[in-house]
């Protein structure tokens, strides 16, 4: 019985942080200073700056607004990366342990293995979001802290994270 709560508990902190990771990725991860997180103001996201956050579409591109910061560039370019990665790693990991919690209790060691990687692919994007916004880049790169607060996305992906931190534990106490 203790086992099915388990199983349980860890199919619904899965599937909050796919959730959460599938929503957080494309919004804002920076506001501008004094701006609200809920309205349609300038943002930018992993992809680029809106001026409208809650639009579709892009006023400038990331590569292009990090031309002159090859740095800064790199590293939006790998969080985009793993940012997709972790929306494919969650989900598996949430429809596994759906699966799991119905029969196939072996899976637990492959969701494990998911969680683990998961939990290191959205750490690193969120890590490389704190490093752009703590770390200045020469004159052309200042630290986006000068000019920025963290956005929703942001908090959406750090709270995916925790929740798979989380998963883990409850993974390794039923196993």
């Amino acid at each position: 019985m203790t086992y099915r709560i388990g199983m349980l508990l860890y199919a619904l902190l899965q599937f909050f942080a796919f959730l959460l990771v599938l929503v957080g990725t494309p919004i804002d991860m920076f506001r501008p200073h004094g701006t609200s997180r809920f309205c349609s103001t300038p943002c930018l996201t992993l992809w680029g700056y809106k001026n409208e956050c809650f639009n579709t579409a892009y006023d400038s591109w990331a590569d292009d607004l990090w031309a002159n910061c090859s740095n800064r560039r790199l590293q939006f370019r790998v969080a985009q990366a793993l940012a997709v990665i972790s929306i494919v790693v969650y989900g598996l990991a949430f429809i596994l342990g759906f699966i799991m919690l119905f029969c196939c209790f072996c899976l637990r060691w492959v969701c494990l293995t998911l969680n683990i990687l998961g939990s290191a692919t959205l750490g690193v994007v969120w890590a490389l979001m704190v490093v752009a916004y703590y770390k200045d880049d020469g004159n052309c790169c200042p630290m986006l802290s000068s000019r920025f607060d963290f956005g929703l996305g942001f908090i959406l992906l750090v709270s995916a994270w925790s929740l798979d931190v989380l998963g883990i534990i409850v993974l390794l106490h039923i196993c």
